[in-house]
């Protein structure tokens, strides 16, 4: 299972005097590996319990079994969790469309996403007590699957992207609503980082060409994380994260700005890049018991450091820096994989769809 055939790294990290002698080359996987990787998504997305509830009950009318209320996206521990291992699905047959797990996978997504459960998905996200249900994070990830979906030259792909359309459309409408009313971003490591959800939205409006949304982000984001400068990356990662709050919100700028706007606040922002306080960005997070679904976290955090500091590095203008994120990133793709199987149910079913992800942008 941790078999890796990744590409040689050529690097050699310090946090103040850095040496690159190539261009830095990034990690990948083959397809053996992305059917280890996937294994993990179709094992879960029809798995029931163990489950997290994440809404309120109101009246005892809502004490029913989670998959009754949500029959699409009840598996893989919570809700935005199966929505993602969906998307995971999804990727992975279109860069391996003759995979073994072909026909499984197909199976699945038939059976999840069909008209009549995504309908009463609809349903329940309609009702008042569900307005801030996966508020933001679960909603960025439907719409990435939605436009994974649009862009899929697969027979079944328009269906499930039209019976999905309607939920899209309402969550889409819920976040420009949200954004008129959050005065300022959420920053935490985990689930409601705003700037992360905004990374995989902005994604969504280019592919399904949602202009409205786009320049709602990007004004927003021009409003609110244009000003910041100093970003305290030696506090990361709290104990619990996933998210690097830092990277998130580069990442998303490195999106919204054009380079040399993106350039000069990078520096501004990020101006520890070659000082010893980025030394928590260099290492990897250390995880002393990966089975600890919140311990466990900072398996993910690695995946996410990883393809943030690519996009931030695809968008730099000095070529030492950029070699020398690329770096860093090659060492948190590789230590991600090499313990996310040892992390139990509590970390396998969401870190697939991360380093999928990762992996394959």
């Amino acid at each position: 299972m941790k078999r890796i055939l990744f590409i040689t790294l050529f690097f050699s990290l310090s946090c103040t005097n850095t040496k690159i002698s190539k261009q830095e080359e990034i990690l990948q996987i083959d397809e053996s590996q992305a059917r280890d990787l996937i294994s993990l998504s179709i094992d879960c997305v029809d798995k029931k319990f163990p489950y997290k509830i994440g809404y309120r009950f109101i009246s005892e009318e809502w004490i029913k079994p989670h998959y009754e209320i949500t029959p699409s996206f009840y598996g893989c521990w919570d809700w935005h969790s199966a929505v993602h291992g969906h998307w995971a699905m999804v990727k992975i047959l279109k860069e391996y469309p003759n995979i073994p797990e072909r026909d499984s996978i197909i199976k699945k997504l038939k059976d999840n996403l069909t008209k009549e459960n995504l309908n009463r998905e609809f349903e329940f996200f309609q009702k008042d007590f569900a307005k801030g249900f996966e508020r933001t994070y679960g909603w960025a990830w439907l719409m990435k699957l939605y436009s994974e979906l649009l862009n899929w030259d697969n027979e079944f792909s328009k269906e499930w992207a039209n019976n999905l359309k309607p939920l899209v459309e309402l969550l889409r409408e819920r976040t420009i609503t949200f954004l008129d009313k959050l005065s300022s971003p959420l920053r935490p490591g985990t689930h409601s980082n705003t700037a992360f959800s905004f990374s995989l939205m902005v994604e969504y409006a280019l592919v399904s060409d949602d202009v409205k949304l786009y320049n709602k982000i990007r004004e927003y984001s021009i409003k609110n994380f244009l000003p910041d400068k100093n970003c305290p990356v030696a506090y990361e990662p709290s104990g619990t994260d996933f998210l690097s709050p830092c990277l998130a919100e580069a990442a998303l700028m490195s999106t919204i700005l054009d380079k040399e706007e993106f350039n000069i606040w990078f520096k501004n922002f990020i101006p520890s890049l070659r000082r010893s306080e980025f030394k928590n960005i260099i290492n990897p997070p250390v995880v002393l018991d990966p089975e600890d679904p919140g311990i466990g976290h900072l398996i993910g955090l690695m995946f996410h450091r990883a393809w943030t500091l690519k996009d931030i590095a695809s968008n730099i203008d000095n070529d030492d820096n950029k070699n020398f994120l690329l770096s860093i990133s090659n060492v948190h793709s590789k230590k991600g994989y090499e313990i996310m199987f040892d992390s139990g149910y509590g970390g396998e079913h969401w870190l697939a769809t991360f380093a999928i992800y990762n992996f394959l942008r």
